[in-house]
């Protein structure tokens, strides 16, 4: 009777790892690729072995090694894709690098955002945690970054936006917006006021979309909403986003 039983919660329990399908969930999975729906709270890719991340448990479950392709911040929710070869984790990062890699954000966000679609050019760098930005180039340290930001709906205190990313720098989004009046709710790091009681920041890597770089099929990924904040169920998403459907 036993070999019947369930022992995964005393696992967990034991071990502090939640089971995959807690914080986790399988997109879409192909030969080449793994797409990822993670919950925040849990980071993609770390260096302590005595933390379990989302890379880790991927190697685990499909025994063999996997390649992030793009972090999200452990605070943020979202689409994370794994590449499972070299050959094409190699040719998705050239095109990443040349920008053919389409990455939408959503963002909930204090302060005034300009109504009309706005792009953010600044210059930034990683200091230690976090990211400092600037106006100007101050020296080699200091890379070009830039996001198109689109207001899609107000609340009382908070606005809804839908960030394209245009570079991909550390915590760029976060920090650019911070720059421009704009904390991300929840942030701490970068301006908000008061944390969210989950630790989480409002803020989701809603949309991945790209061309196979052999096959050349279009692939176009839409992340659900978290459940973890009153503001996102308060967006429709035929309405304010439009329908998004996996291809």
């Amino acid at each position: 009777m036993s070999e019947n039983l369930d022992f995964s919660p005393l696992n967990s329990l034991l071990t502090g790892r939640q089971p995959f399908d807690e914080n986790y969930s399988v997109i879409e999975e192909t030969d080449d690729f793994v797409v990822i729906f993670k919950k925040s709270g849990i980071a993609v890719q770390v260096t302590d072995k005595q933390t379990d991340d989302l890379e880790r448990i991927l190697e685990e479950k499909y025994k063999g090694r996997v390649y992030v392709l793009n972090r999200i911040d452990q605070p943020v929710a979202g689409l994370v894709i794994f590449g499972k070869n070299k050959a094409f984790t190699q040719e998705f990062s050239e095109m990443i690098q040349k920008r053919e890699v389409k990455k939408t954000y959503l963002a909930l966000v204090a302060g005034e955002p300009n109504p009309q679609p706005t792009i953010l050019k600044h210059y930034i760098k990683k200091l230690h945690n976090r990211a400092m930005t600037a106006d100007e180039k101050i020296d080699d340290s200091y890379k070009e970054c830039e996001l198109k930001y689109t207001l899609i709906k107000s609340f009382d205190n908070y606005h809804l936006l839908k960030v394209d990313l245009i570079t991909g720098r550390f915590h760029q989004i976060r920090a650019q917006l911070a720059t421009v009046g704009l904390p991300i709710k929840g942030d701490l790091k970068y301006g908000s006021k008061r944390p969210n009681l989950d630790r989480s920041i409002g803020l989701l890597s809603y949309q991945l979309e790209f061309v196979h770089p052999v096959t050349r099929k279009v692939y176009k990924f839409t992340s659900a909403l978290p459940q973890n904040d009153v503001l996102w169920g308060l967006v429709d998403v035929e309405t304010d986003l439009g329908s998004g459907v996996n291809q």
